[in-house]
């Protein structure tokens, strides 16, 4: 039945929960941010690109969760400089471990946060090559290299606040997980992708007005996550100016506004 409804409807669209077009025909329009959009996005779509102001989203703030977790729980040091990679590992390509290892080779206390289970193939992959690539910089792994289990929900909140810098995964950026971060006032680096997939982290720091933790390269984007790792009045003054512009953040209706006068000018049409 839901299939016989869904090849009957006149207009029909997808969003960027899966950033990336559907490659269908019977795929209209694709409902993206305006923020996240390179200026030739269109062309990275079959269906036609709808920029929706902002995040085009309306966001609503991280609860703050009941669970208490403390370094040692994940296996880092209270003396490290943590950088927080929490993204699945499928976002890490091989092509840029090689940054990861820059940054450690750069910053001597660091320690890298990863969330993975412990016996999954992934994990045992990533963590090969993020051996591999410490190795060619000179430096050992096993106690720069942390991979926790994955975190009960109620306590995601506490283990970002636990971190020093979060580091964005390239090509494919953190989305929801970036919110959180800034949710928890927690300094962030990235550096654009070529599609939107790439470009999450980039604009929820336009929104608060840190754009200069926008690498414009690979070469920035590891200077820029060693300066934060190196400086911590950097960071304490980052983390003040994120809790004096989060709020830019939450619920914003713009999108859904937007969102509104699309869907009723589509509906009228019916293309």
């Amino acid at each position: 039945e839901f299939r016989r409804v869904l090849f009957r409807s006149p207009v029909q669209a997808a969003a960027w929960g899966h950033p990336v077009t559907t490659g269908l025909a019977t795929m209209d329009y694709f409902l993206s941010s305006a923020l996240m959009e390179p200026a030739n996005g269109d062309m990275h779509y079959c269906e036609k690109l709808v920029r929706l102001p902002g995040l085009s989203v309306c966001y609503q703030t991280l609860p703050a969760g009941d669970g208490a977790i403390t370094r040692k729980d994940m296996g880092l040091r209270d003396d490290a400089v943590v950088y927080l990679c929490c993204q699945t590992h499928m976002k890490y390509r091989p092509q840029d471990d090689g940054l990861i290892a820059k940054i450690a080779a750069k910053v001597p206390r660091a320690q890298f946060l990863f969330i993975g289970a412990p016996n999954s193939p992934t994990t045992a992959v990533l963590v090969r090559r993020l051996t591999a690539a410490f190795a060619k910089e000179g430096v050992e792994a096993a106690d720069r290299l942390v991979m926790s289990p994955f975190v009960p929900s109620s306590k995601f909140p506490a283990m970002l606040k636990l971190a020093d810098v979060y580091l964005d995964s390239l090509s494919w950026s953190g989305g929801n997980t970036s919110l959180e971060a800034a949710t928890a006032e927690l300094p962030m680096v990235t550096m654009p992708g070529r599609f939107m997939r790439g470009r999450h982290t980039a604009a929820v720091l336009k929104i608060l007005g840190l754009e200069e933790f926008i690498g414009a390269d690979a070469d920035a984007y590891v200077e820029l996550a060693v300066r934060l790792g190196k400086n911590p009045r950097l960071r304490r003054s980052t983390r003040e100016r994120m809790a004096a512009a989060k709020e830019r953040l939450f619920n914003d209706l713009s999108g859904v506004r937007a969102l509104e006068g699309f869907l009723e000018a589509a509906v009228r049409s019916g293309k």
